[in-house]
């Protein structure tokens, strides 16, 4: 499978992602347009950390999608948000940032078809079933998305040294799988317990007939993710207001 189309399931699975977790926040709503999908959460903590938009590759008139997007966020009360540009846009992001937004921060779109997966140690891993509650508290996350039904997602916890130490939601859509919300405690840092969970969440994935895997990694994970068959398909740069910095 080419890096396009890849990359094109990936954005698409990161979209619905965020569709199913505004189910589960009073007043959410993802507002999708053509060229973007603008995520937009008011209740807390959900808006401290979920109001992100993903701008389409291609767009034609950054101005006219941006007037969307703080209207959007405007109308509910948003100040704190935060807008995805893919590096391969450099005009786009230019545009951004005459409109007064400052670069924060960025996350690298890696993908792979699952049976590219190399193998991954997970003999250390010491799952539990936990409960949403539980599973959001691995990350002190206590209290997000409080609505949200665990149906339509896979969460995985780990524990380590009899604590709940690493944390992995997978989420299904139309044949790729979504890794997100990995995060581990500070305690367990540095014992491959990540990247082992990961790689079981991948092989659960291929057993409920998924053929790709996609994912948003830090700096710090992305040679960990490609040494287990993860593709670059480039990096997405995250532009916030001015105002909010």
């Amino acid at each position: 499978m080419g890096s396009e189309e890849l990359f094109d399931r990936s954005v698409a699975t990161l979209v619905q992602s965020w569709i199913y977790l505004a189910t589960g926040s009073p007043g959410a709503v993802v507002v999708e347009t053509a060229d973007a999908a603008i995520a937009t959460f008011v209740h807390s903590p959900d808006r401290e950390f979920l109001n992100n938009t993903v701008l389409r590759r291609g767009i034609g008139n950054p101005g006219k999608i941006l007037d969307a997007v703080e209207s959007a966020y405007g109308i509910r009360g948003i100040e704190r948000y935060a807008v995805w540009v893919h590096e391969s846009e450099g005009d786009v992001a230019r545009a951004i940032e005459s409109r007064g937004y400052v670069y924060d921060s960025s996350t690298r779109t890696m993908a792979m078809e699952i049976d590219d997966l190399a193998e991954v140690d997970t003999s250390k891993l010491d799952l539990v079933e936990a409960s949403l509650a539980e599973f959001w508290s691995v990350d002190g996350l206590d209290g997000l998305v409080p609505e949200l039904s665990a149906d339509r997602a896979h969460i995985y916890v780990s524990r380590f040294q009899g604590e709940n130490a690493t944390m992995l939601l997978a989420f299904d859509h139309d044949g790729d799988c979504g890794i997100y919300m990995v995060g581990t405690l500070p305690a367990a840092r540095c014992e491959g317990l990540a990247i082992a969970l990961s790689a079981h969440a991948v092989l659960e994935a291929k057993q409920r007939g998924c053929t790709t895997v996609s994912l948003q990694s830090t700096p710090m994970a992305e040679s960990i993710y490609a040494k287990v068959g993860f593709r670059d398909l480039g990096r997405f740069d995250e532009y916030v207001p001015e105002a909010q910095r």
